[in-house]
């Protein structure tokens, strides 16, 4: 048996070596550029110029009707003109000063790119369209087709314009590609011809994590079964290797388990065998609202003086969307605004429609109790305020994105798997579901992969000096590993060849 446990970790050692050097390698770098490149919230709405409110003149609901849409609009601008998008089920968009729908006659891609970029029209050059994904819109498949152009900016700027939206979805440059290229890319095998086929790199990536798996376990158990038995025990006398070999058992020794652990836990990202496949309670977010939006409720956007008291009530802060809601049975317009003392650079404010203030109280927590309580057929076992995150609705603090919402109201269920919902109390929606299967898979998944465990991950850089360093040890120890097996495989040829 012992044999066997020997063969099997060699030869799967020789097969996976490589992909272990690459997975660990490419940890240094995924920790600190993110994922592939995107066009964040912050960028977008950046360079979004100031919602022109006093050229509205077409009301949310008539643009519903010239749309023929079911969703509900956001007030954007688009093509540097105010106008409602709505969602990409219904896909359309209507400029809100004269309503007319959005058709690819109308836009001018290249105006669009330099409107964007600030750049001149000789700056620019159309590459093509891109009617299937490309290596960096992999995450953009059902946004095709797109325009892609290049910009002479020195940072080898390229541009991805929606002609469907009449608007830039995709930004990238020089060190953006190159990053994604140490870091994202082979971290994930996002290697857009395999991406291409979804469940194809699905299967790919299962298979390989899962094979993986296996050979650090063991790995592990060599380290304990190849061990003499010497007394006095001295472990030095009891590692039966010398050289190369021996290197390999002692790094093997002190990251083995890590390895292991990372491999396992990147393995649990792909959510493979159907483990967690269970979605929780059936949550009607719409509960919240206090009945079905009724769009004819803001055809008063199109009046001066409504345009006028929106702005006051924020104290002319530049506008760049507004949302329509209803929360708790009372209508709003969620506004978006830039503000430099948010740490993302732009905050939401809730305009009350009724008397244009921006509502400064908290929504009622009883009548989010008194909604789900009627909804669901499982007994409410507990609702408690929030002021601060849990371990498991949490968020990090970014420049990029808005941080998770708080005070939230946490409710836990009396049903078989133990549900539980978080509901944001400055908006009155759910924004995170959690259950007992996804709570083992925060331990198991971030806890493990990432080292997100709350005693040090807030407090950097101890955890980035601790993760940096196990790294380090556990790509020594695939190098060293990649390195037999090699030789290994070189042996065998060149005895099979004689």
């Amino acid at each position: 048996m012992r044999n066997l446990v020997i063969l099997l970790h060699r030869y799967l050692g020789i097969g996976l070596a490589l992909v272990f050097v690459v997975w660990f390698a490419s940890g240094f770098a995924i920790i600190y550029t993110g994922g592939m490149p995107t066009l964040s919230q912050n960028e977008r709405l950046s360079r979004l110029p100031d919602l022109d409110l006093e050229s509205v003149a077409i009301s949310p609901l008539r643009a519903q009707q010239l749309a023929r849409a079911s969703s509900i609009p956001k007030l954007t601008t688009i093509m540097e003109r105010p106008a409602y998008q709505f969602a990409s089920r219904d896909g359309r968009v209507v400029f809100a000063d004269d309503g007319t729908v959005l058709s690819n006659a109308m836009i001018s891609s290249r105006r669009i790119v330099a409107a964007f970029t600030g750049a001149t029209d000789s700056d620019i050059e159309r590459v093509g369209r891109i009617e299937e994904v490309d290596q960096w819109t992999i995450a953009l498949r059902a946004e095709l087709p797109l325009e892609k152009f290049r910009v002479n900016d020195g940072k080898g700027t390229e541009v991805y314009v929606s002609p469907k939206w009449g608007q830039v979805l995709l930004r990238t440059n020089s060190t953006d590609r190159f990053l994604a290229w140490i870091g994202a890319i082979p971290h994930w095998l996002y290697f857009v011809d395999l991406r291409k086929n979804a469940a194809l790199w699905t299967d790919v990536v299962v298979w390989l994590a899962s094979l993986g798996t296996i050979l650090a376990l063991l790995g592990i158990v060599l380290i304990f079964t190849q061990l003499r038995k010497v007394k006095p025990f001295s472990i030095s006398r009891a590692i039966p290797y010398k050289g190369i070999m021996r290197w390999h058992y002692l790094t093997g020794l002190c990251f083995g388990v890590v390895t292991l652990t990372w491999v396992f836990s990147g393995l649990l990202s792909m959510e493979p065998y159907a483990w967690n496949r269970s979605g929780g309670l059936a949550i009607d977010r719409s509960i919240f609202q206090g009945g079905e939006l009724d769009l004819s409720q803001f055809d008063l956007l199109t009046q001066e003086n409504i345009e006028e008291g929106i702005v006051q009530a924020v104290n002319g802060s530049a506008i760049k969307e507004i949302e329509l809601k209803r929360s708790q049975g009372d209508y709003f317009f969620n506004a978006v605004l830039q503000d430099e003392s948010s740490s993302w650079g732009f905050s939401n404010k809730l305009i009350e429609t009724n008397n244009l203030q921006i509502k400064q109280d908290l929504f009622a927590t009883q009548y989010i109790v008194d909604q789900l309580s009627a909804d669901q057929a499982y007994e409410i076992l507990s609702a408690i305020t929030l002021q601060n995150y849990d371990s498991y609705y949490y968020s990090r603090e970014s420049n990029q994105v808005p941080s998770a919402p708080l005070p939230v109201l946490r409710v836990q269920f009396d049903d078989p798997i133990n549900t539980a919902i978080y509901v944001d109390l400055n908006s009155s929606e759910m924004v995170y579901q959690s259950h007992r299967l996804r709570r083992i898979e925060r331990w198991l998944y971030n806890g493990l992969h990432s080292l997100d465990f709350r005693f040090w991950y807030d407090s950097r850089p101890i955890w980035d000096i601790a993760v940096i360093f196990l790294l380090a040890g556990g790509l020594l120890l695939v190098v060293i590993g990649s390195y037999i097996g090699i030789r290994r495989l070189y042996i065998n040829v060149r005895e099979l060849a004689s």
